[in-house]
């Protein structure tokens, strides 16, 4: 069975479950499932371990926190935060990413060339053009959350590179320090 299928199912597994959100008093028949997604016995055990594992872990070591993604030195990580500290505990993942000094003053520099000089055109990084453009193609490889792909060869600021760049743009005229930049669920830490 190919990757994508069984996380496919997975994803199956607990759009079945949370029906228990509106019939919590139901059965739940493990025979259906299991016919519904084409499991063996022996693979409906093991999906079913998985899920009281998932349980025991969520209601008792997690209480009180909430898993989030974390974004640091061009790698993703997983971290638990006090759920007092994020905001909208509905979000499905709450991102906090790093970026350093040089790469938040690119960040800056891609929106300004974006908004004022090419004027709403996207980048193309295929060509191995100006030390400019390389440095955006790299920077597209660490944080791909800052870019949109259009499918016409070219890469274009994502909304949050934007609101990003602009709030960088407007430490910088008033020449504040930055040291973090909230945005939507997003928190942009500049070290």
């Amino acid at each position: 069975m190919a990757q994508n299928d069984k996380i496919n199912q997975l994803h199956k597994i607990i759009s079945a479950l949370e029906q228990f959100k509106k019939r919590k008093n139901s059965l739940f028949s493990l025979d259906k499932l299991a016919n519904y997604l084409n499991l063996s016995i022996r693979d409906m055990e093991e999906v079913l371990e998985l899920v009281f594992r998932f349980q025991a872990l969520f209601s008792s070591m997690y209480e009180g926190y909430i898993l989030v993604k974390k974004w640091k030195k061009e790698k993703i990580y997983l971290m638990l935060k006090p759920r007092t500290e994020v905001k909208n505990i509905g979000v499905v993942e709450p991102k906090e990413i790093e970026i350093n000094t040089d790469e938040a003053e690119l960040l800056n520099d891609m929106v300004y060339y974006f908004q004022h000089v090419k004027i709403g055109k996207g980048f193309n990084i295929k060509l191995n053009g100006a030390e400019f453009s390389q440095k955006v193609k790299q920077f597209n490889r660490s944080h791909p959350y800052f870019f949109e792909h259009r499918g016409n060869g070219l890469i274009y600021p994502s909304k949050l590179a934007v609101e990003a760049g602009k709030l960088i743009q407007s430490y910088k005229r008033s020449k504040k320090t930055i040291s973090k930049l909230e945005i939507e669920d997003f928190l942009i830490q500049i070290v």
